[in-house]
């Protein structure tokens, strides 16, 4: 270990962008292990099995497979997952069944690698037994928090099951215990790394202290999200991608796009997996692609000329970082993180969720404005640079860089204070 730089354990059962945290981290020197459920290294032997297999099996790995992390920094329980993912197939509820694998995950967890580590980063929902164990062996636990206030997203869900009945089912209930449990998790973390303004309002109206929360918005492939030479020919073509629920805002789009009128000169295109109402399914000029996989994702990108998300309540929706990669200018709103990327007027505009009205205007202003799609385009691929996970990975560094040098100042104060 180099002398004052940190020494991070990352944990995270599942996949989400957990494995690029790690990459960078590794990229910095700062990665100490890298703990989770299932995942595959380019390096490992898993790799090397993987990479002989056909490309169908191969997709099912997508989502497991890690680069720029080495196999010995990766600890995993492949256990704990392929039991989850069984009990799930099964019919059992996600909602207990995950509860127990993140309980089981952390307790797994041995105290040698928390004491081989300076700081323990974790996320929420999977972090109330790991935060505990950091701060009784005096490491400063980091959570990061992926989306708002469970208080505030079950006071918006509330909401939308009276709005839009037909998607209720889409709007699962969170119960009293996973509540306090994730309050848990604010109380015990020395910081709270948030990925847009929106999740720290949510904190901060219920009760998380302002200063202790860190905003770090996330980056993305800029390998894979590219722009496409010219702008694809044909309609307009909007798209959207995301699980297709009243919390991302389907309904209000679907409203929102029989309101412009715009049959004949764009196509509303809607990637994702979920059931949807009948009477959705029958809105005319809409384009249903389902569930598309990342490359698929992206080559759609090219395809699309703008991306819409009118999410009523998220962290920071990456497909609004992959669209900006790609040369799609954002209509987003206020609650899906669009504050934190989206120039607007330059590289798209921010809504507030659940407004129609200001919808269909963007809606037919972009439509019908080839001008400024192509202005807006250019703007997107200027700014491209800054939405990599390059830019992520520094901001990381210099908050556990400067913790690091805090912890130590701090560490130096009180042997100064006990040899007087």
């Amino acid at each position: 270990m180099m002398p004052g730089k940190a020494q991070v354990l990352l944990a995270h059962p599942g996949t989400q962008y957990a494995p690029r945290l790690a990459a960078e981290l590794e990229r910095h020197g700062m990665l100490k292990h890298f703990v989770t459920g299932m995942a595959v290294t380019e390096d490992g032997l898993l790799g090397a099995i993987d990479r002989c297999m056909p490309a169908g099996l191969r997709r099912r790995w997508e989502n497991r497979r890690i680069s720029g992390v080495p196999a010995a920094r990766l600890r995993t329980f492949p256990r704990l997952e392929w039991n989850a993912l069984c009990q799930v197939r099964q019919g059992l509820a996600a909602e207990q069944v995950f509860f127990e694998r993140n309980a089981a995950f952390q307790r797994v967890i041995p105290d040698a690698w928390i004491s081989e580590a300076s700081h323990v980063i974790g996320f929420d929902t999977s972090s109330w037994l790991l935060a505990a164990r950091a701060q009784q062996q005096g490491r400063p636990f980091i959570l990061d928090q992926s989306i708002g206030h469970p208080l505030a997203k079950e006071q918006v869900y509330a909401s939308l099951r009276t709005r839009f009945s037909e998607w209720a089912e889409t709007v699962p209930r969170k119960g009293p215990e996973d509540i306090a449990r994730e309050q848990q998790e604010h109380t015990l973390a020395t910081t709270v790394v948030v990925p847009s303004g929106f999740v720290r309002r949510t904190l901060i109206e219920h009760g998380v202290a302002g200063e202790k929360i860190r905003i770090i918005p996330f980056g993305t492939d800029l390998a894979l999200f590219q722009p496409a030479k010219t702008p694809a020919p044909g309609p307009v073509a909007f798209l959207f991608t995301g699980t297709l629920t009243a919390r991302k805002g389907v309904p209000v789009l679907l409203q929102a796009w029989q309101e412009a009128s715009l049959h004949g000169r764009a196509e509303l295109w809607l990637a994702g997996s979920g059931r949807v109402p009948p009477s959705a399914t029958a809105t005319e000029g809409v384009r249903w692609l389902g569930a598309l996989s990342r490359p698929e994702l992206a080559a759609t990108m090219q395809r699309a000329h703008v991306f819409v998300c009118p999410s009523f309540f998220e962290g920071l929706a990456q497909v609004q970082v992959e669209a900006l990669a790609s040369g799609l200018p954002v209509l987003g709103t206020s609650a899906s993180g669009a504050d934190e990327i989206v120039v607007p007027g330059e590289t798209g505009f921010v809504l507030e969720p659940g407004d129609v009205a200001a919808l269909v205007a963007e809606l037919q202003r972009l439509a019908g404005d080839s001008d400024l799609r192509s202005a807006m385009r250019a703007r997107c691929i200027q700014r491209r640079e800054a939405l990599g996970w390059l830019p992520y990975g520094l901001r990381w560094r210099d908050l556990l860089g400067g913790y690091r040098q805090d912890h130590d100042r701090a560490g130096r104060h009180v042997v100064e204070s006990i040899a007087r």
